[in-house]
């Protein structure tokens, strides 16, 4: 009996410290409006200054494009950097403000940015895109957690470790 309240007495204590513990957490959650509005999709841990990717197809030139971002501090997101290989619609066309553009052999690199973001947009591609995310050791193609042409965005936020914990066993 007094080997069970002591399991007792330690399990309580470890909940207690650990429901004031927060990490950080990048989630993609949907963005459309409807019943699913604001649900969450997936959430890794991150920590801040990680980096995470969008690789994409540019649906006019076919040709694909990584979007690079950093999580800062005040957990906004920042762009990093972009790499493509060709100019097409809604690429950049030339430097601007104080981004610094490297032509390589095989792909321009865009960086020095300065924009930053509370949430990612990302509008899943349906035919072409094929959104994917890169974090650390994870890819996941958008269109396999959420409808393609489905709108989601990105966000780094804190979160208590137990109320994670919980959510991922049941998400």
């Amino acid at each position: 009996m007094r080997r069970f309240k002591l399991i007792i007495i330690c399990t309580v204590i470890i909940t207690l410290i650990l429901s004031f513990y927060k990490i950080t957490l990048l989630q993609v959650y949907i963005a459309d409006k409807g019943p699913n509005f604001n649900r969450v999709l997936l959430q890794l841990p991150i920590k801040s200054g990680d980096t995470f990717s969008v690789k994409w197809t540019h649906s006019v030139s076919l040709r694909p494009v990584i979007e690079t971002y950093k999580i800062e501090k005040n957990l906004n997101i920042s762009i990093y950097e972009m790499i493509f290989d060709s100019f097409s619609a809604n690429l950049p066309a030339s430097p601007d403000y104080n981004t610094i553009w490297e032509y390589n052999e095989d792909h321009i690199r865009v960086y020095n940015y300065d924009v930053t973001f509370d949430s990612l947009p990302v509008v899943i591609g349906k035919v072409v895109a094929n959104h994917t995310l890169y974090v650390r050791d994870s890819v996941i193609p958008l269109k396999d957690i959420y409808k393609p042409g489905g709108f989601v965005k990105i966000k780094a936020i804190k979160k208590n470790l137990i109320k994670y914990v919980i959510e991922e066993a049941f998400l």
